[in-house]
């Protein structure tokens, strides 16, 4: 089965362990921090954020812990889930979105039945909302409104798996019936609505996914956002957890507006006022702009040589950009095109301010620990300790 290359942009039983030590069954987790007792001021001015673990590529579906963690690499509150499904599509991967997202100060999470929960930093566990599905060649992405009252949820499903499997990789995979994607809507602590739902056949083109799909990927200030040219999967590797394909709002029945930054805008990263991380080149990972909704660069900047940016996360102000280049030296670059070099083997995967950057250590192994690196340090990792992939931020101070 073929697919298009995969474009690469930037951008989600339970235990809750709160202060608790953390379980001997995930002795890589974060450790257990300081008494839950600590004052209501104190807590106000932590900056603490949400982390799945294991972490790893979107492709491996391992993840069923989420956590919330302090600078120093202790959970302030954990709850294990149980880990989604990866459907099948032949010789090839999907590409769905991460199983949590913040909002409100908690951590949404997913789990493999559809079930949507919330952690808080006391570490309580609470049930949200359902999302129906009913087989594991379903991808399932949702996001949360920022007071974290409404969940938007759609659900790609690929046709059933063939029987027998096909006996060559460019054969269908699919046995009969349609591609479908239902879009759906629940208040907080209540099940959810339909709002829309489409079917595709399938092409003669060995199964290929059609090319229009939604994938909700997060929540603006002022709206649910979904990438409306969605890549459902790959053949080389998603390089990070991201978004893939333009961003655009959804209205109240889930029908999507014109692109944000414009439809040269390929998203990477997009801020709560709806500032906007574009990849210029359709793909070639070269040229990028920051860009306000309406297609306003804010500043350009671009690779030099034959150098490629890859992981790239776009500063909380809009000032800066993250990124890591294909020869595995990561960097940030401001406006001005100023650029400075981080710790080496350090792959970014987001901010928790607009001076600190929050990471994983890269080893001969693969991902290691997560790790911080401050811009005032920037030769210098903290390493957390841990495993994980990072979310997003839980609580400023």
């Amino acid at each position: 089965m073929k697919y298009r290359a995969a474009t690469v942009l930037a951008i989600l039983a339970i235990v809750a362990c709160g202060s608790q030590p953390v379980s001997s069954s995930h002795p890589g987790g974060p450790s257990a921090g300081p008494s839950a007792s600590a004052s209501t001021d104190a807590s106000r001015r932590e900056l603490l954020f949400a982390a799945l673990e294991p972490g790893g590529d979107l492709t491996s579906m391992r993840d069923n812990v989420v956590a919330i963690v302090r600078q120093d690499g202790t959970a302030k509150g954990r709850a294990r889930f149980d880990a989604r499904q990866l459907p099948k599509i032949g010789n090839a991967l999907p590409l769905p979105q991460p199983e949590a997202h913040v909002a409100a100060g908690k951590v949404f999470f997913a789990d493999g039945s559809g079930a949507i929960r919330s952690l808080s930093t006391d570490g309580t566990v609470a049930n949200v909302t359902t999302i129906p599905l009913t087989s594991g060649q379903q991808v399932l992405s949702f996001a949360v409104s920022p007071d974290g009252n409404q969940v938007i949820a759609a659900v790609f499903s690929f046709p059933p798996v063939r029987n027998p499997p096909p006996q060559s990789p460019i054969e269908n995979p699919f046995g009969p019936g349609d591609y479908t994607l239902q879009e759906w809507s629940a208040k907080s602590g209540q099940s959810p609505v339909s709002l829309a739902r489409r079917n595709w056949p399938q092409s003669t083109d060995g199964g290929r996914p059609p090319n229009d799909v939604l994938e909700v990927v997060g929540w603006s200030r002022d709206a649910p956002l979904a990438t409306i040219d969605t890549e459902m999967g790959t053949q080389q590797g998603s390089l990070g957890r991201v978004m893939f394909g333009h961003v655009a709002e959804l209205d109240a029945g889930g029908r999507p507006g014109p692109p944000l930054g414009g439809y040269s805008c390929t998203a990477w990263s997009v801020l709560p006022d709806q500032t906007v991380l574009c990849n210029d080149d359709n793909g070639s990972l070269r040229n990028f702009s920051v860009r306000s909704k309406d297609g306003t660069v804010r500043y350009r900047f671009q690779a030099t040589g034959d150098e490629q940016y890859l992981d790239l996360s776009l500063s909380p102000d809009g000032a800066r950009v993250a990124y890591l280049g294909n020869g595995g030296q990561s960097a940030v670059v401001d406006g001005s095109a100023k650029t400075v070099r981080l710790a080496a083997n350090f792959k970014p995967e987001g901010w928790l301010n607009t001076t600190t950057l929050v990471g994983v250590v890269q080893t001969p192994q693969g991902e290691g620990n997560m790790a911080l690196i401050r811009l005032d340090h920037p030769s210098r990792m903290e390493d957390l300790g841990f495993h994980g992939f990072f979310v997003g931020v839980v609580q400023g101070g």
